[in-house]
């Protein structure tokens, strides 16, 4: 008997010892994996942070490269200006970029014919440009047309390393050598290291092996060094950039580092040792019955609640969290099948793709939890003009998907009609009652598609349609619309390949003066000569710019380029005229638009009263709130905000009282026929004089002839434009006008004759 107690116990103290010795194991496996998942994050993190440290460096330097060669591209075509403007222009650089030793304009020979110098003279007038190597090969390249050579690194007198910069001064026949730029590496690379990184990293720069700045970091024992990571940047692209290596600091290091592996191991070590204990006991007890039920229990629930679990997800997988309808994977199964099924049908399916108009503003004004509980309500409404059988899902944000089968076309188009009427009711959501209408496209299988991915692109084409054609309505889509969704995405991409090539050139038309007939503004406008030789027309390539979200560099290309011109011709002797640029909605949109601004009105000097922010009216009322303390920032800076097409659009009694509007533009459509139109003639003159009383000044558009002239002039219409003063010019006929100040005294002598059309 004693035998066998002892055998028992033995058994249990095995069983005891293999529980422990499974859970350290077990714990180990944890502890090991947690802690190469907790490397891989820190390696990520490093990864991350350098990705980062290389855009932004590779960003500063890019725009030091842009205003070198503006600069360069100044001086190829207005000469040095005197000593005085060369004078301004390199120290306002030296000013902005500290780290720049010297700034030098020299010849084809390398001899230096401009030299401006930080501290120390590096070289004066006159003499061969000494600082450092400067390869053949790279001279060669900036000869041949590249935008940038950099040399080898040297030794500044006081042993600092630096490099210099070199940019071509005009090509081809017309090249009269090189600006020269000297960056101090060290200081270059301090300024630019970003602030949320400068008190985390030990960094070391290398160029052709040799250090330049930072020192080596350390591995733990001295040995060797060890860096974290690494990249290069390589600003000519010649293959031989600066290598930065950099270790993380110890601070930061102990930051990423968790402590979670050591607790898990040493937890799960202590729950071992509980659990084997608690067995051994158990085993003993008299409960152990009570205890393995309460276990089993327990064991039930945890697999009841991970089979919910897994239930939830596979349901999310095919449906909308939000709303609980089929998401685009279940609407894209649902349709495989109906495609499969329906073969030679006698019926008709179509594909609706149903979008909410100005949802947006829902969100930006009455926040994103309202528009959602506005999505769950939508597919309620559709329930009320739906059929049982009919599908619906959301495809994402506030867009729907709508299966149907129906006995024909007008069936189907009656209820695309029906479902529009249904959200004009309303929403009543909370204590708040939303209006919203909505848009929908139309695809029929098989002649809109094939497959369900054909099937939801096309419905989306045709929503595009409806859309561009006033919103809510719907149509459905056609071949026509598949030839012009190609034909935008291919002027798309020409816009972007134009930018790149600097296809684009702004021209500007003069505003006159109506009281004394004199040159009083120039409008920039933006024409596109395409690489094939002819010229599109603006209307075309804006309106696609602006569905495809390019108008934003273009209108920056513009304004940087037109107040480019503005302070060349700021120069000139004469009255300088005011610059009127169109700005976009997008433009309007972006929450930094002023302090942008603000900078390029500071880095061309310009007077900000100069600069004639033209606006549609609708780009006034996208967003009411938003686009209103915009145009307060601008005008609080100074600039005269001006409305665009006066008359054709949403104009408001209302809009005039509450945006600081100082301009109002009368749209050509009211000028062509004013000379012989009572309508027009009684609209353009109530719009003057309304505009006079509230104060703003008034452009007329389109002036092309003496009687129209006449017109305005008694109406007191302040300014005007068009082909009876002078058709869209370059930049140097404008400065050719500001240096002669030219009077249209024909025009003016017909006007008091009273004569006819010219």
């Amino acid at each position: 008997m004693t035998g066998v107690r002892r055998t028992a116990s033995q058994r249990r103290m095995l069983l005891a010892a293999a529980l422990l010795l499974a859970g350290i194991s077990g714990s180990m496996v944890l502890y090991q994996g947690l802690q190469q998942a907790e490397q891989q994050a820190q390696a990520r993190y490093i990864e991350n942070m350098a990705r980062y440290m290389k855009a932004d460096m590779l960003g500063n330097l890019q725009e030091q490269i842009n205003a070198l060669q503006r600069m360069s591209v100044r001086l190829a075509h207005y000469g040095f200006e005197g000593d005085s403007g060369w004078r301004v222009n390199a120290d306002l650089y030296l000013s902005h970029y500290s780290y720049y030793e010297a700034l030098a304009v020299l010849d084809r020979d390398l001899r230096v014919s401009r030299v401006r110098n930080r501290h120390q003279p590096l070289v004066q007038r006159d003499a061969l440009f000494p600082v450092g190597a400067i390869p053949t090969g790279t001279l060669d390249a900036v000869n041949r047309g590249a935008r940038l050579g950099v040399t080898q690194p040297f030794q500044l007198s006081d042993q600092r390393p630096a490099v210099t910069f070199l940019t071509p001064i005009g090509d081809g026949q017309a090249h009269f050598g090189y600006l020269a730029a000297v960056l101090v590496i060290p200081e270059a690379v301090d300024a630019m290291i970003p602030a949320m990184f400068r008190d985390e990293i030990v960094l070391r720069v290398e160029g052709r092996g040799e250090p330049l700045f930072g020192s080596a970091a350390s591995s733990g024992d001295g040995a060797q060094p060890s860096w974290d990571a690494s990249f290069t940047v390589d600003v000519d692209g010649d293959g031989e950039g600066f290598l930065f290596n950099f270790a993380v600091s110890d601070a930061l290091r102990s930051q990423l580092t968790t402590g979670l592996p050591e607790v898990v191991l040493g937890s799960g070590i202590v729950v071992s040792l509980l659990l084997a204990a608690i067995a051994l006991l158990g085993m003993n007890a008299v409960g152990q019955a009570r205890v393995l039920t309460a276990s089993n229990r327990r064991l039930e629930q945890e697999v009841g609640e991970r089979q919910a679990a897994e239930r939830e997800l596979a349901f999310l997988v095919h449906n909308d969290a939000l709303t609980g309808i089929p998401n685009r994977a279940g609407i894209t199964l649902y349709l495989e099948d109906v495609i499969r099924d329906q073969g030679g049908g006698e019926t008709q399916l179509a594909l609706l793709f149903l979008d909410l108009d100005q949802f947006k503003d829902i969100n930006d004004s009455l926040g994103h939890q309202l528009g959602d509980e506005l999505l769950c309500e939508v597919p309620q409404r559709l329930k009320g003009v739906l059929k049982e059988r009919d599908f619906v899902g959301r495809h994402g944000g506030d867009e729907f998907l709508i299966a149907v089968e129906r006995d024909n076309r007008q069936q189907v188009e009656q209820l695309a009609g029906n479902i529009l009427r249904s959200m004009d009711s309303g929403f009543a959501i909370g204590e708040h009652r939303l209006f919203v209408s909505a848009s929908i496209g139309i695809a029929y299988y098989p002649e809109s598609g094939h497959t369900v991915s054909e099937l939801i692109q096309n419905a989306d084409t045709a929503l595009f349609k409806a859309k561009n054609a006033g919103r809510n309505q719907f149509a459905v889509f056609t071949r026509e619309m598949f030839a012009q969704a190609q034909h935008r995405l291919n002027l798309s991409r020409d816009i972007r390949h134009a930018l790149e090539r600097e296809e684009f050139r702004v021209v500007y038309q003069p505003i006159i003066n109506l009281r004394n007939l004199s040159l009083c503004g120039v409008e920039a406008l933006l024409r596109w000569q395409h690489e094939k030789g002819y010229m599109v027309p603006p209307q075309e390539f804006i309106r696609v710019a602006e569905e495809t979200g390019i108008i934003g560099r273009l209108g920056a290309f513009v304004l940087d380029q037109a107040l480019a011109d503005l302070a060349a011709w700021s120069k000139l002797p004469g009255k300088l005229p005011w610059l009127a640029v169109n700005v976009s909605g997008a433009q309007i949109q972006e929450h930094s638009f002023a302090e942008q601004l603000s900078v390029l009105l500071h880095q061309y000097r310009i007077d900000p009263q100069l600069l004639h922010l033209e606006i549609t009216e609708e780009i006034l009322i996208e967003n009411l709130m938003r686009n209103r303390r915009m145009l307060h920032r601008l005008d609080e800076i100074g600039m005269r905000i001006v409305v665009d097409d006066f008359g054709v659009g949403y104009s408001s009694l209302s809009y005039l009282k509450n945006f600081p509007i100082s301009v109002v533009k009368i749209d050509r459509g009211f000028i062509r026929d004013l000379s012989f139109d009572p309508e027009d003639q009684a609209i353009t003159r109530t719009i003057c004089s309304l505009a006079s009383d509230l104060g703003m000044l008034t452009v007329a558009e389109g002036v092309e002839s003496v009687d129209q002239l006449h017109l305005l002039r008694n109406y007191r219409c302040s300014f005007a434009q068009g082909f009876l003063f002078s058709r869209p010019v370059e930049a140097d006929s404008v400065a050719a006008m500001i240096g002669e100040p030219r009077q249209w005294r024909e025009i003016a002598e017909a006007v008091e004759a009273g004569s006819g059309l010219v």
